[in-house]
């Protein structure tokens, strides 16, 4: 039953209220019809940023346009190469240095590709290992994923980068104590994860769009690499008859970089945004298919309906929600940039470092926002700004419940992450090392990037799917728990509701 302060309590008062929260908005009412998913009536949203996407993205394949028919990549050579081929001719090689590493990306184009299949590849025998053994996984998870970063360690070692070996194994110790502290809060996690499990094993379609999306991002990742190079290797319209001088390159052109480098961010978080809204349908449509008496039901493949939903009525929300994250990483981007060019000026340096901790901040935050405003987008299909405020005024009436279960699932996400870049990279570089190529610190970079950039995009089917039943339970239990026909999971309701007791601290209801 619900009290007088919008909190449930079982009807048999056995327990402590789960619902902890502020009384943000009036408590959802009982709709009998309600399917979770708002099938007819959806509307086009927030059409401008929609359009604005599309000049930016015209202007993106302009410049690429430019850099390719204009751009020479063999004139861009390795900065520990230009002494030896110029005869010292080079005074500043600092001046030099971010053409070294687009001359690395280039020379080192086969191991990026080959390190590209490999982590696809490996997060998709991932994604089947989880979906398959769920509760097992997750330890196995845990265990492997600081495993491999110790691994990564010794591999470090192996190829003489000593110091960086340190601050892995560091790296490994803090994993293990986190471990050691939220090893209680792990079933309740492995719950959750198995929930959303069954809706992924309920929706085959997933995969398909998940298959989709990441060949998407690869192609968009490859064609802006590509054009990244080309455009940094126009060279200069001076006249050059001094062939013991390196090439001159066209520096005002390359400062459209900056634009692209902005659209980069823009495009991958809108490419983000549209799975994100695929899987959360999907769950969504899943979750409220199921009767409470006959358990859960076949429900199709709507991941494919919600992606088009995504490219269609909400993809100017979504182009809206990943503006807002692209501006946060491209002014972190710069200020990066301005920390490099002023670290002789340690006032400054410093400075700067501080006002980047306050803009990681500020795009944890954002990523928090577009996350569950994504999910109700997807469920409800309405505008950005009225989804993030739905979405916040449910969570905010059950902030407790959602602190407990978000933390330590994100966490597992991201040892599995770490885990499958561990093993990606540590491969890459073995297989590079034995090749007798070398290895520098730029390649490994690019190669943790890489790897990183794809277990991102298919753990967000299991994130976002346990994001998206934890918004479809809160809706269940304000629309459902008077009657006591919820559609969660009896284990995993019990589970919450044990969470929540033992850590609410407030008094005994009264009747």
């Amino acid at each position: 039953m619900w009290d007088a302060e919008g909190r449930y309590y079982p009807a048999d008062g056995a327990t402590k209220p789960l619902i902890s929260g502020g009384e943000q908005g009036k408590k959802l009412p009982h709709d009998p019809n309600f399917k979770g998913v708002t099938v007819e009536g959806r509307k086009w949203n927030d059409l401008l940023f929609a359009l604005v996407f599309l000049v930016m993205f015209a202007g993106m394949l302009v410049i690429s346009s430019v850099a390719f028919a204009k751009g020479d990549p063999t004139k861009l050579i390795p900065t520990n190469e230009w002494e030896e081929k110029y005869k010292g001719e080079i005074q500043d090689k600092a001046d030099y240095w971010f053409q070294d590493a687009v001359a690395h990306l280039k020379r080192d184009v086969d191991v990026l590709g080959g390190a590209l299949a490999l982590s696809f590849v490996l997060a998709l025998a991932w994604l089947q290992l989880m979906k398959t053994f769920t509760k097992l996984f997750i330890y196995l998870t845990l265990i492997l994923g600081i495993l491999g970063v110790v691994a990564l360690g010794f591999a470090a070692i192996k190829v003489g980068l000593f110091k960086v070996s340190w601050v892995i194994f560091a790296f490994a110790a803090i994993l293990v104590l986190i471990v050691i502290f939220l090893r209680k809060r792990i079933n309740l996690t492995a719950a959750m994860f198995t929930e959303c499990c069954r809706g992924v094993q309920h929706n085959p379609g997933l995969f398909v769009v998940a298959s989709l999306m990441a060949a998407v991002l690869a192609a968009f990742v490859i064609f802006w690499v590509a054009s990244f190079i080309y455009l940094y290797s126009i060279p200069s319209d001076t006249v050059q008859l001094n062939p013991n001088l390196p090439p001159k390159f066209d520096q005002s052109i390359r400062n459209l970089m900056y634009f692209n480098i902005f659209g980069f961010f823009w495009t991958t978080a809108l490419i983000s945004a549209i799975f994100q809204v695929s899987v959360a349908g999907a769950i969504a449509t899943w979750y409220f298919s199921r009767d409470a008496s006959s358990g859960y039901q076949t429900v199709g493949s709507p991941a494919l309906r919600s992606l088009t939903w995504a490219c269609t009525k909400s993809f100017g929300s979504l182009a809206f929600g990943s503006l807002l994250l692209a501006v946060v990483r491209f002014i972190n981007f710069l200020l990066n940039r301005a920390r490099r060019a002023n670290k002789n000026n340690k006032i400054v340096y410093y400075l700067i470092c501080c006002i980047q901790c306050l803009f990681a901040c500020v795009e944890r935050v954002v990523k928090f926002i577009d996350r569950f405003a994504y999910i109700y987008i997807a469920m409800h299909g309405d505008s950005f700004c009225a989804s993030a405020r739905n979405c916040y005024n449910l969570i905010s009436r059950n902030l407790f419940s959602a602190v407990v279960v978000d933390v330590l699932g994100d966490f597992v996400l991201f040892v599995g992450k770490i885990l499958g870049t561990a093993l990606c990279t540590m491969f890459t570089v073995l297989l590079v090392h034995g090749l007798n190529r070398e290895v520098t610190g730029l390649t490994v970079a690019a190669v943790v990037i890489i790897s990183f950039a794809v277990f991102n995009l298919f753990a967000h089917i299991v994130g976002v799917g346990v994001d998206a039943v934890f918004v479809c339970y809160l809706e269940d239990l304000e629309r459902n728990g008077e009657n006591g026909s919820l559609y969660i999971d009896p284990e995993v309701h019990k589970l919450l509701q044990d969470r929540a007791n033992s850590l609410y601290v407030d008094k005994q209801p009264t009747n």
